[in-house]
């Protein structure tokens, strides 16, 4: 396969998704009024769109051809920030 025809049928897969990802939104918002009023399809659609999710992330992980992480539990450690940026510092400006 051509790399032009590979980077299109890529770009085409990841508009896609992105398209997929509104669609849930919309979809959680419509419904999220009736979740709040019944535990069981709270339970059905948490489920649901678990395996969505599974599936997007899967197809992302073959385009991309990246390793799935493993979440790792335990404390978080502290949020780390450059003293440049803290200070405010931008390499344009010096």
């Amino acid at each position: 396969m051509k790399a032009s025809n590979r980077e299109r049928i890529e770009l085409h897969m990841l508009t896609s998704l992105a398209r997929s990802q509104r669609a849930l939104c919309r979809i959680i918002e419509t419904i999220a009024d009736q979740v709040a009023v019944s535990e069981q399809l709270a339970v059905y659609m948490a489920e649901n769109l678990k395996t969505i999710s599974e599936y997007q992330r899967s197809m992302i992980q073959k385009l991309t051809k990246q390793s799935p992480r493993q979440r790792q539990l335990g404390t978080p450690g502290k949020p780390w920030i450059s003293k440049d940026v803290a200070r405010g510092s931008s390499p344009a400006h010096d």
